[in-house]
């Protein structure tokens, strides 16, 4: 079957996450491998995109190890969706060049509830169908069961489906369901436009 849908994953995909960038603009190198290892890269951080607790539950659990002085910063790092997540620009032309050629374009990212709040900040999201955001169903990729609840939500088919996501795991997921697939951790657009071609998209 050809590809009618394009489905895209949020952080590294469509805005510019970069936890390590955000380490060096609030805490001094001493400090990155400790709020790391207690922030982005935690359960604690998978419960909040799974909608299982609530962001300031997360930032209380967060702190908890981490020195009181630095509580303030750790709590501005990850509130600031804004200013710590800009879209990523050139994103914004492939998005609007598919929409424009007919393709139906969807969501599917872990993100906490506050991505509601945050959706007017992406222009590119002015393009899109439908969304679907894990903490609203309390599921988390590359559990199969969100990439299901998108299918049954929109009716769609997974043959059908191209699938832009920057972790190999999440795109795995997306393969064995049926999915044609293109990991973009490495940010290639060349790449992404030949991967895209070669699953018979027009771009």
């Amino acid at each position: 079957m050809s590809v009618t849908t394009i489905v895209f994953d949020m952080g590294g995909v469509l805005i510019d996450f970069d936890a390590k960038r955000s380490l060096s603009t609030h805490f001094d190198a001493e400090y990155h491998e400790l709020i790391n290892k207690k922030t982005f890269a935690s359960e604690t951080w998978k419960l909040m995109d799974k909608g299982d607790i609530e962001v300031e539950e997360a930032i209380e659990i967060m702190c908890r190890d981490i020195p009181n002085e630095l509580h303030d910063e750790v709590k501005k790092m990850i509130l600031d969706h804004e200013g710590e997540m800009p879209p990523i620009e050139e994103m914004y032309s492939v998005v609007k060049e598919l929409k424009e050629k007919g393709y139906k374009i969807y969501l599917l990212s872990n993100c906490p509830m506050w991505f509601y709040d945050f959706k007017k900040c992406v222009p590119a999201f002015s393009f899109f169908d439908g969304f679907i955001i894990s903490a609203k169903y309390n599921l988390i990729k590359p559990e199969k069961e969100i990439y299901n609840v998108l299918f049954n939500e929109f009716s769609l088919k997974a043959s059908e489906c191209f699938f832009i996501d920057d972790s190999p795991a999440n795109i795995e997921t997306a393969k064995e369901l049926g999915m044609h697939a293109h990991c973009f951790s490495d940010k290639d657009f060349a790449k992404l436009r030949t991967a895209l071609k070669n699953a018979g998209v027009n771009i």
